[in-house]
């Protein structure tokens, strides 16, 4: 009864705009949502698209370093500077050891038979793009090492064919053994070593901050030694930044490390204004139903006054209202979630298997709490704007 006296006239044009803008709205926004988080699970080699935006800084070297008139070491200063910058969040210099290193095979193993010169690099663990048992003490069994994947590309399609030695895959690098011969000063030393993975983004052979401490403790002549690469961390959307960067400390950085801070500064900021514009299409929607919530009760004001003064309350009066509302948002969120899985199933996955990109596909679970989330905050502000409404109406 209370039904059809307040919703006689329910259905006009304001009512079917706000629908359909609620709808468009609250699609737009689920599949904006759900593709960031599925472009967040995309990888470039090992490297997360959308993980935190670490960078290798080095200085170029120029005809005058060649002839050693300039350093492409830091210094504590500019140091010190880098970690002042705004858009900088983690600093973290290469340390390096002092003394000499060299790698050869264990006879048996199935390494072929090499002696080189090696150099040592570690840098803290949270800069690891390699998930690995990186732990090391005096007792350990082995020195893990961390091998830039550039170099074993080098060793097999270079190296392998110009010395005559078998290629190597990166399954027998893990598996065997490696002689480390360590060369100070006053101790000479030869430990194990094993290949515990490879680093995409690292190009220096890793050891860990505990071991390179250790030896250069044992066997270096107590220098330090400056750092001539630099780990740093940098917020999204700084390429500008990063780019003026370049120009006042004259570095040199790979063109890859550019290419994906282009990459994700780009895709975040279409994503984002994707989203964003959804958001307002939702919320000018949310304002249409509550315009037309004043509008019902309005055209109805004469039927609620009746219904107020022969006992109904104003309760039983809102919530026959918001009840019918709930309903119609109701079937807006399951159809906006059932629309942006069609569409994103069937136009964006399709699209993107077409062109060689695959996403791994994330949980819809955080998607359709969102939905939840807008339904309730439609609930919420029709409740309270139609229970003001309806006061006021019992008050004339």
């Amino acid at each position: 009864m209370l039904k059809k006296i307040l919703f006689q006239n329910k259905v006009n044009f304001q009512f079917i705009f706000a629908t359909l803008g609620a709808l468009v709205g609250l699609t737009a926004l689920c599949l904006s949502f759900q593709l960031m988080l599925d472009v967040r699970s995309f990888h470039s080699g090992e490297e997360e698209l959308f993980g935190p935006n670490q960078i290798v800084i080095q200085k170029k070297v120029t005809k005058f370093s060649s002839l050693g008139l300039n350093s492409t070491d830091f210094t504590e200063e500019e140091l010190n500077s880098l970690k002042q910058k705004d858009f900088i969040t983690d600093v973290a210099p290469f340390k390096s050891v002092d003394f000499k290193v060299a790698i050869s095979e264990v006879p048996g193993d199935g390494l072929p038979d090499f002696y080189a010169d090696a150099f040592f690099n570690s840098i803290p663990d949270r800069f690891m793009d390699v998930e690995t048992n990186w732990e090391w003490n005096e007792n350990s069994e082995y020195i893990p090492i961390v091998l830039p994947r550039s170099f074993v590309m080098i060793m097999n399609y270079g190296l392998a064919q110009s010395q005559g030695f078998n290629q190597v895959s990166e399954e027998l690098l893990m598996a065997a053994r490696l002689n480390i011969h360590l060369k100070g000063v006053n101790k000479q030393e030869i430990k194990m070593g094993r290949v515990v993975g490879f680093s995409q983004k690292i190009t220096s052979i890793l050891v860990p901050e505990s071991f390179l401490d250790y030896a250069n403790d044992t066997y270096g002549e107590g220098n330090k030694i400056p750092p001539n690469r630099v780990f740093i961390e940098i917020k999204d959307d700084s390429y500008g930044e990063l780019e003026d960067l370049m120009e006042e400390m004259n570095l040199d950085i790979s063109k890859d490390a550019i290419d994906v801070v282009k990459i994700k500064t780009i895709v975040g900021v279409i994503i984002g204004i994707f989203g964003i514009a959804a958001l307002l299409i939702t919320l000018l929607s949310l304002m249409g139903f509550v315009q037309y919530s004043q509008l019902v009760l309005s055209k109805a004001a004469y039927e609620t006054q009746t219904l107020l003064r022969i006992g109904y309350s104003v309760n039983s009066i809102v919530k026959t209202f918001v009840k019918q509302l709930s309903l119609i948002f109701g079937i807006i969120t399951i159809a906006a979630i059932a629309i942006m899985l069609l569409v994103k199933i069937v136009g964006v996955n399709k699209w993107l298997d077409e062109n060689g990109i695959h996403l791994e596909e994330s949980s819809i679970v955080p998607t359709i709490l969102l939905a939840i989330g807008c339904f309730a905050l439609f609930v919420v502000a029709n409740y309270l704007n139609v229970k003001k409404t309806v006061r006021n109406l019992g008050k004339v």
